[in-house]
Formats: structure tokens, sequence, C-alpha cells
């Protein structure tokens, strides 16, 4: 039998929808395959065709509609303020991501390949909890494989040269992965943001398990998973995601008094976290001495220390570009003038994905990032059932403050992951009839 342009259009469209279920296993895991796996989901929607619906589906489309209005002002940020062309072109291609987004909502992608999609990132997930306490025990041995330093922070990833006019492993820094620190394959903010992020999925997939076996095991991997969060990795964005989730899941189910609720479980368990984990003492530690000591008349020399010395810098270059922005690509030409008069380093970006969009863009850059969070937890409870609609908008939490400490728009990991789930989740969602289509 011939291959006719409709049937080839029809194993195109399937071909497409087995690649976002690959993407949702192998974003926590490998880069490499990320990267081929966009290249085959584009060339399978290329080729599977229906553009006019398609465009409709997309204009139909509160989240695909913001997230394209993103990118074009981005996009269009490389016409003004200052850095080379390959900067500008570099920046683009970090934001370009966003495009995922109606991507995959103009291919309607049905409940059962978000099922799909799920159980892949579930276990991906999975795998990496349970090599994170394979590590924390000392079964996975460091070094080889697992050979991380500040600069070279993941399994299975190239070592980065250092740059001579910053230090490599300051005296102050702990190792990011070790048995002490037991992040897997992802630097540990990233795996702890991820992981809390985790938590909601397994506990989801509990809720809905109809099954004995799979309720208690997807239970207990929520539970180890807190534990790897607070007790294990270090990373502390990931501790306020998980908080930021928590609201959200006890506010869905139980109202306002369910958030009086998670604000006395959360204190509860905090403090136990204070008192029993080294590791989450010290980091909490940390931060209230980084804070404390910082001046901005002298040059940082620890990690909380610098992030302050990022943000006050960044602000004075927003002062100067309140509307606009220095361009997309003219952060570190802008953010140089102060540095030089203060003697520090130029970062390639401030640790705040907030900050770092003013920057570049301006207010009106900034506006638009939280218009397209907005019309995400708008249109959140139209994703699906009750549980899917918790997924979406513990989405939303989960970025906007992962935001507020690294440029999650900007960091391969973070913003595949929001990018793949916001396109998974909004597919669907038509705003002229108010309902799914």
């Amino acid at each position: 039998m011939g291959w006719t342009k409709d049937r080839l259009q029809a194993e195109a469209r399937r071909a497409a929808g087995w690649t976002t279920t690959a993407l949702g296993f192998t974003v926590p895991l490998w880069v490499v395959a990320d990267g081929i796996l966009l290249g085959l989901l584009v060339l399978c929607w290329t080729v599977s065709g229906g553009w006019r619906e398609r465009l409709r589906r997309i204009s139909a489309n509160p989240v695909a509609v913001a997230a394209i209005v993103l990118f074009a002002w981005l996009l269009l940020g490389t016409v003004w303020g200052g850095g080379t062309v390959e900067e500008r072109a570099f920046w683009v291609k970090k934001y370009a991501n966003l495009l995922l987004i109606p991507l995959l909502i103009s291919m309607v992608i049905d409940a059962r390949e978000k099922n799909r999609a799920l159980l892949a990132l579930a276990a991906s997930l999975a795998v990496t909890l349970a090599l994170s306490f394979a590590l924390s025990v000392g079964v996975l041995p460091t070094g080889g494989l697992i050979n991380c330093d500040p600069f070279n922070p993941c399994l299975l990833k190239k070592q980065i040269p250092c740059d001579p006019s910053i230090p490599c492993v300051p005296a102050n820094y702990p190792p990011v992965c070790d048995p002490s620190n037991p992040c897997i394959l992802k630097k540990h903010t990233t795996h702890n943001s991820l992981m809390a992020f985790g938590v909601l999925v397994f506990g989801i997939l509990a809720w809905k398990s109809s099954r004995r076996w799979a309720r208690w095991g997807w239970a207990g991997a929520a539970c180890l998973a807190v534990g790897n969060v607070l007790l294990m990795v270090q990373g502390r964005t990931g501790y306020v995601v998980l908080a930021g989730l928590a609201m959200v899941a006890f506010h869905m189910y139980f109202g306002w008094r369910g958030m009086v609720a998670a604000v006395i479980a959360l204190s509860v368990t905090f403090s136990a976290a204070y008192q029993i984990s080294t590791s989450f003492h010290d980091r909490v530690n940390l931060v209230a001495t980084g804070v404390a000591q910082w001046s901005s008349h002298a040059a940082a020399e620890d990690p909380i220390g610098q992030r302050l010395e990022f943000y006050y810098h960044t602000v004075q270059v927003i002062q100067e570009h309140p509307l606009m922005g220095a361009g997309t690509g003219g952060f570190a030409q802008a953010y140089a003038v102060y540095a030089k008069q203060a003697g520090v380093p130029v970062p390639s970006h401030p640790h705040n994905q907030y900050l770092l969009i003013m920057a570049q863009v301006g207010i009106i850059g900034l506006s638009l990032l939280l218009w397209l969070f907005v019309q995400q937890w708008r249109w959140a409870s139209l994703t699906g059932d009750a549980t899917y609609g918790l997924l979406a908008k513990g989405l939303v939490v989960t970025i906007a403050i992962s935001c507020l400490f690294q440029p999650a728009l900007n960091d391969h990991t973070e913003k595949l992951f929001y990018c793949w789930f916001s396109g998974l989740m909004y597919s669907g969602i038509d705003s002229q009839a108010g309902s799914r289509t």
C-alpha cells in the first residue's frame, strides 16, 4: 500500500506525539537527547500539515498568543541597545524555546497522550530520585561520570573551562554533586526544583491510581522526594518551590482553610528539617549570613553576596533603561559600565529572570512575561480534570518562583521543562468557545 499524503501526515502526527512523550523522559536526564528529540518534533510537526487549523488553534489559545507576543518582543529587542550581533543571536536562541508552547498547542494533544507524557516524566524523576539515594549512600562513586564541581555540575557533561578572572572552585563553595549533596545529572538547583515538582506529580499519580500497589508506590515516591529536596540536596530554590506547591495544593482542595493548614504543616516540616538536616541548616544560615555581611561598596566573595551584587548593579541598568531596556543581548555591555566602576566581574546574567527581562527589554517585557503567567493561571481549569488543573497551576508556581533565583527561561532544563509542560497542559483550550476543543 502506497504512502498517500494523508497517511504521511497522520504518521508524522503520531510520531510527533511519541516524540513529545519521549521529551518528558529526557528533559530531567539527558541534554543531548533533548536536542535530537526537539529536532525530530519540529520535523514531524512540519510534515503533518493542517496549517490553517493550526493557526486557528494558536490564535484561539490565550497561552499560545501570550508566549508568541513575549518572544516577538524579545526578538524586537535586538533592534535597540548594545551587544554584538553574536550576543543578540545567542539570547534569541535562548528564548526560542518559548515557541515550543504554541507548537504543541497547535497539535491538540489528547488525554491519552497527556497521560503517557506525564508517566514518562514521573518515570524520569523516579530514576533521578533512585540515583540520588544511591549516590547518597555511596553506591554510586564520585568521579568518572559523576565528576562535578561549580563549573561542571552535571553528570555526562563536558567540563567547562574556568574563566581566568574567576576562581574555579572558591574555598567557601561546596562541591555540587557528591554523597553530601546527591544531585544527579543536573546542577543542584535544577535537581531540587524538578524534584519539588515531582512531589506534586507523584502525589497526583497516587491519588489517581486505582490499584493499591501503584497508589502506595507513588505515595512512597512522593515522601522520598520530599526528603530528597529538604534533607539531602542543597538547592534552596527547591525549598521555596516545594512550599509554594504545597500552598496551591492545599488551597485547591480545602479552600482558605487549607492555606492555614499548609502554613502550619510547612512550619512544622521546615522547622524539623532545620533541626535534623545539616544541609538544610547550613544552606539557610548561609543566606542569613550572606545578606547580613553584604555591602554595595565592596566586592562580594560568597555566593549570596555575589547574587546581591548582581541584583544591585542590574537595578542600576534598569534605572538607566526603564521602558525599553538595554536590548536583547545588551545586558553584559550595560552591566559592564557599573561593574567597571565597582571593580567587579561581569556575569552573563543576574541570577533573576525578572531583573534580566527588565534589563533587556524593559518594563514592557516584564509585563508580557507576567501576562503569560496570568493567562496560564486563568485558564488552568480548562486543562482537564481537577488534577490537571493542579498540575497546570503548579507549573506556574514552579517557574514563577524559579525565576526569582535563576534565569529559568534561559537555563536549558528549566526553560525546556516549562515550555514542554505548558504546551502539553494547555493544548486544546479555545478561549473563543470558553472550553476545550
